[in-house]
């Protein structure tokens, strides 16, 4: 059994659990507060309940990296049963790119700058519930898609809820995969799509921004994406490194709308604000030998802004 407590100064109070009333109310709070699924993801549709379900699942986003997230939810414990279940959704998406299209040009609100491949459907399953049974993990490694399983906690002190959110390791299949769709990208990918100067940019940059990390003492460990790299503090993006077509990229941050766009610089050039993310995109002016010594201070405030110091 997990006990949190919070301590402030000398005093230690426990932090009591405070679950969710019903499968609605939890999918109802997630709506709300999209960020506990990264901050990539942005909920592009929402069936609504009724004692009647639909065949398809829960949620429907769309991610950085133009994939369609299939977003399925547990208010209790999650066994293996809900695996069939998500693929079945995952495979309903893939053969019916036609349905997701209508769904993705009835809703109100879409990311900015982001639209799916319709001919070519990258799929990305995330299962959310307040934990998982010891096999899922392991048997969701089989499913030739990206699977994420996000455990959700609430707990509370007085006024104020605290949430435990804690992305489960998903363990490899025996063999390996023979498509492409879990998101195993890689330098060699990005040079095959991007060349090797745009991609050696890229490298350089992120290699400037573990350094930038380190010295800073931050936890920001970076992972590999279709469209970006992304230094993430938990499952938050907090910056990243971003294709912005085949062979220009730029830099991109969690930050206020009114800091990104107060931003004057002589190396770096603010280019725009992504209101669906909360991002803020930089280009260098050169390319071929940026200096990240004038973003420094973004890198800071967006490490705050993201992880709620101030």
């Amino acid at each position: 059994m997990l006990n949190l407590y919070w301590k402030s100064g000398d005093k230690t109070r426990t932090l009591v659990d405070k679950p969710f009333d019903s499968e609605a109310d939890f999918e109802q709070y997630l709506f709300q507060n999209q960020e506990i699924l990264g901050g990539d993801i942005f909920i592009i549709f929402r069936q609504i309940r009724t004692g009647n379900k639909q065949g398809i699942p829960d949620m429907l986003g769309l991610d950085q990296d133009s994939r369609i997230c299939i977003i399925e939810l547990k208010n209790q414990e999650a066994t293996e049963s809900i695996l069939p279940q998500a693929l079945e959704y995952a495979i309903w998406a893939e053969t019916n790119p036609d349905s997701i299209k209508a769904i993705w040009l009835e809703s109100n609100s879409k990311p900015e700058d982001i639209i799916p491949d319709w001919d070519n459907l990258d799929i990305r399953v995330i299962l959310v519930a307040p934990s998982f049974k010891t096999t899922v993990p392991r048997m969701a490694g089989k499913i030739n898609y990206q699977v994420d399983l996000i455990q959700v906690g609430r707990y509370c002190l007085e006024n104020e809820e605290f949430l435990a959110v804690e992305v489960l390791d998903i363990t490899p299949p025996i063999r390996p995969k023979t498509t492409t769709v879990m998101g195993d990208w890689d330098w060699k990918y990005y040079e095959s799509e991007h060349g090797q100067e745009a991609t050696d940019q890229v490298r350089s940059v992120v290699a400037d921004l573990e350094k930038i990390v380190s010295e800073m003492g931050w936890i920001l460990p970076f992972n590999i994406n279709k469209y970006y790299v992304g230094f993430k503090l938990g499952n938050r993006v907090v910056f990243n490194v971003a294709w912005g077509g085949t062979y220009t990229w730029n830099v991109r941050l969690k930050l206020p709308e009114d800091l990104a766009k107060s931003f004057k610089g002589k190396d770096w050039i603010f280019q725009r604000y992504d209101n669906t993310f909360h991002e803020a995109s930089f280009r260098p002016i050169q390319s071929d030998s940026p200096n990240l010594e004038e973003l420094k201070p973004l890198l800071s405030k967006a490490y705050k802004y993201v992880s709620g110091r101030k």
